[in-house]
Parts: C-alpha cells; sequence; structure tokens
C-alpha cells in the first residue's frame, strides 16, 4: 500500500528585531516598558518632549496621546510586528497627559527634551517617525514618502514644523498618503515633526544654494 505524500509547511518566519532609533544622545526623562495594553502616566509635566517609541515582537501595537481628561488626541502609532519611531508632545498648544499603549509584545517609551532631536543639515532618511532639528534659514525642502505596501491606503505621511523650543505650531509640509514626493517651503530654524508608518526622507536646500 502507498502512503499518501504530505507537504510540510514551514512556519513563518519570527519578525526581525525593531529598528534602533536614532538619537541626539540627551538623557532619558522617563522610561517605561510594559508586555501588554497600559496607560502611561507622564511625569514631565507641560514641557515639550520627544517620545522614543518601540514594539520589540509580532502582533498589533498602538499608541494614543491622551489630554488631561485622558481623551484620546492624535494617533501616534498604528501597526503590526517590530517597529520604532519618536513623536514630539506638547509642542501644539494640546498638553499630552499620558499614552494609551495597546500591544501583544514587548515595548519600550522614552521621554526626552528637545536637546535630543538629530539635526538636519542637508539630507535626512528615517524609517518611520522623527523628530529633526533644522537650524539653518529658509530653504527648499524635497520630501519623498515611499509608502506601505502592507496598508490599504498605501500608509500616511504628515509633516509639520514647530518653533525651535516647541513653543507653537509653524507650518505643514506634507499630509497624504501613499507614495509621494514633491516640494514644500521650509521656514528654519525650526523642528521638524514628521508622522509615517514606513520610510521617508527630506532634503534642504537653501534659497540661492
Amino acid at each position: 500500500m502507498t502512503g499518501v505524500s504530505k507537504t510540510l509547511t514551514p512556519p513563518p518566519a519570527a519578525p526581525g528585531p525593531a529598528p534602533a532609533l536614532t538619537t541626539a544622545g540627551a538623557p532619558v526623562l522617563q522610561r517605561t516598558t510594559g508586555t501588554a495594553d497600559r496607560v502611561v502616566e507622564l511625569t514631565t509635566g507641560a514641557q515639550p518632549v520627544i517620545i522614543g517609541i518601540t514594539h520589540h515582537g509580532p502582533g498589533h501595537f498602538v499608541v494614543d496621546a491622551l489630554d488631561g481628561r485622558l481623551r484620546a488626541g492624535s494617533q501616534l502609532v498604528y501597526t503590526d510586528g517590530p517597529f520604532a519611531a519618536r513623536a514630539l508632545a506638547n509642542a501644539d498648544g494640546r498638553p499630552v497627559r499620558a499614552l494609551r499603549i495597546q500591544a501583544e509584545a514587548p515595548w519600550t517609551i522614552e521621554l526626552t527634551d528637545l536637546t535630543d532631536a538629530v539635526t538636519l543639515d542637508t539630507y535626512a532618511e528615517r524609517p518611520a517617525s522623527d523628530v529633526l532639528r533644522y537650524t539653518g534659514g529658509p530653504a527648499i525642502a524635497t520630501l519623498h514618502y515611499r509608502g506601505t505596501p502592507t496598508a490599504s491606503d498605501g500608509g500616511y505621511f504628515l509633516t509639520d514644523t514647530f518653533a525651535p523650543d516647541g513653543s507653537g505650531f509653524l507650518d505643514v509640509l506634507a499630509n497624504h498618503t501613499g507614495p509621494w514626493q514633491a516640494e514644500a517651503p521650509l521656514a528654519g530654524p525650526c523642528l521638524v515633526y514628521a508622522r509615517a508608518d514606513g520610510p521617508w526622507s527630506i532634503e534642504v536646500r537653501a534659497l540661492g544654494g
């Protein structure tokens, strides 16, 4: 009697590690870790801060900023699998009191002050959301978002500028879904805060350059 041949399907490969965050090396003001859903109260008060967010494993991962009444404001992360990004909080007149984390794997939250924004000279490329510091004068910025193939809308890309000390909003450079590339005026000096779920880059060309 001849047996029935069976083809064994190999198990799915384990997800790789989250990419390392690029920082300027400022001291960590608050660090919180967890492995599941949690509400993390920020202990840094109303000062503008950079929030480093890392998800170390598979599964869904969502981070929402909450106001003083613990109502959801902006969504900082909505993704699956390993992920690392940085967000800007308390720079737009809408104080963030806490973060709501929804996760199925280990995660880390680290808060630093604005000196942790990496300087943008003429070009920067990042795998996801980040905060950069532009110290030059008026320039033309070329922004390129590669998109996220796994997202039904192609992924999101929102880029705003803020006062260098985080005291207020300045301008919108990009607000698009799906792959995109275009130029926008950059009125420096400023902080550049890009929110993206996939790779993006910015190239700066000074006026007259």
